[in-house]
């Protein structure tokens, strides 16, 4: 079973919708259903167990409303100012940290290929290696500032390929090996929990302030406001990835090429720790 948790909060450079004070994503073009309801609609599958939505405090019953709309439940994590990326995937962490085995998908509420059944396929291929102990992003185009990767191999449709992350944009955009991340990661409660003891402690311990002063009321948590208004605004592709010796990425574009059997051995060989002499060793999450 896969946990998800749909961003849905206000961050900088959120598009909002022309002539309203809400995002984008919770906006329908026409009679359709929102961006976010059809993120909501694609994880209506055995494969996830209910969401869990965030939203910051202005929005949170516009994303009520639109999760009641389509029939969905979950809980709502209420941030109480413009989301800090990094903050918030550190109390995520530490929300799941009575179960590390858990199995998180993080995605953005406007991610559009949820419904896709290629995507699906690419995150089946991917649990094998977050449960390995390894964050796992997805690779997408056109879909906002969330940095880029580099593959160490010749990537193939649907398969994790180890890779070089950087918060910034490509520098060479036409390199066939480079792709946008598309700001969906797949990782271990306690993966996520161990890269923020790592990479990013300061943030991580200001951060749990705020969600042992968390609230619980009227179907919603809230994060503390005082203790959350004091720790640093920073994305996580700035505060973790980037600081990470390798990440692992898949892409759900084009033909899934290669077997259950050939994914587990790609994920035995990943385990095996290697010498030194020209060989990359996976910075793995493990906790």
């Amino acid at each position: 079973m896969i946990y998800p948790v749909v961003l849905a909060g206000l961050k900088n450079g959120t598009e909002m919708a022309e002539g309203a004070m809400i995002p984008a994503h919770f906006c329908a073009e026409g009679p359709g259903a929102s961006p976010f309801q059809s993120v909501l609609h694609g994880l209506d599958h055995p494969m996830f167990a209910a969401p869990t939505v965030v939203a910051c405090a202005a929005q949170r019953f516009v994303a009520v409303q639109q999760m009641e709309a389509v029939g969905a439940t979950g809980e709502v994590l209420v941030e109480p100012c413009q989301s800090k990326p990094a903050a918030l995937m550190a109390a995520i962490a530490l929300r799941f940290q009575h179960d590390p085995e858990a199995l998180l998908l993080i995605l953005p509420a406007e991610h559009a290929d949820v419904r896709n059944e290629v995507f699906r396929r690419a995150i089946e291929n991917a649990m094998q290696i977050a449960f390995g102990g390894n964050l796992v992003l997805l690779t997408g185009e056109g879909v906002g500032s969330y940095g880029h990767v580099r593959a160490l191999s010749r990537v193939r449709g649907g398969q994790p390929v180890q890779a070089l992350f950087s918060a910034t944009a490509a520098d060479h955009p036409d390199d066939p090996q480079c792709f946008e991340s598309a700001g969906v990661y797949l990782v271990r409660a306690g993966s996520l929990l161990s890269a923020f003891k790592r990479h990013a402690p300061r943030l991580l311990q200001a951060t749990k302030r705020a969600v042992e002063g968390m609230q619980q009321g009227a179907g919603f948590l809230r994060l503390a406001p005082e203790a959350y208004g004091r720790v640093k605004a920073e994305s996580f592709e700035t505060a973790v990835l980037s600081r990470m010796q390798t990440v692992v990425a898949i892409s759900p574009d084009g033909p899934l090429e290669s077997s259950a059997a050939e994914t587990r051995a790609s994920v035995e060989a990943w385990r095996t720790p290697m010498n030194p002499a020209g060989h990359i060793v996976v910075d793995s999450l493990a906790a």
